[in-house]
């Protein structure tokens, strides 16, 4: 879908995407979230979600789902979500807390912001099994550096 800009004197400045295309096409470009099969679920002010399907190149040595899988997974869902409140966020720090062993077909990870000060922003992702178990909780925080989405489709989207 579509919207436009308009100048003071309500005449359209130009056409631009809406938020979750400019997202979705700019997430595109992230090789490895697209290598390892996590796809954007949901994306809105009040959360985001990403999804796996999971495959036997996602499995550790005791066929449990590898942690850096886990933890790619949780990143990709704060980008979402910070990005989608406030573009450009990168990620600061990250902090993970294994609940269980994910023994699963899918998981399933649910981003929402939980404070926003200054340029920074912090966010939990709970990420759950094909049965709806938590399987880990992370913390994450980030630097969002206020661009506007004008600025991002011009800088980050057009080829």
């Amino acid at each position: 879908m579509r919207g436009v800009w308009y100048n003071k004197c309500n005449i359209i400045v130009r056409e631009y995407m809406e938020k979750e295309e400019l997202l979705r096409k700019y997430f595109k470009k992230d090789r490895y979230v697209e290598l390892s099969g996590i796809e954007i679920a949901e994306m809105g002010a009040e959360k985001c979600v990403v999804c796996a399907k999971i495959e036997e190149k996602h499995l550790n040595a005791n066929g449990r789902v590898q942690g850096g899988m886990l933890y790619t997974l949780a990143d990709f869902a704060f980008a979402i979500c910070s990005n989608y409140l406030h573009p450009i966020t990168v990620t600061q720090g990250g902090h993970i807390q294994y609940v269980r062993a994910a023994v699963t077909t899918t998981l399933t990870a649910t981003a929402k912001e939980t404070l926003r000060v200054g340029h920074n922003t912090l966010c939990e992702v709970i990420i759950t099994d094909d049965k709806g178990d938590v399987v880990c909780v992370c913390n994450f925080n980030g630097f969002v550096k206020d661009v506007d989405w004008e600025t991002f489709e011009d800088k980050f989207i057009k080829e």
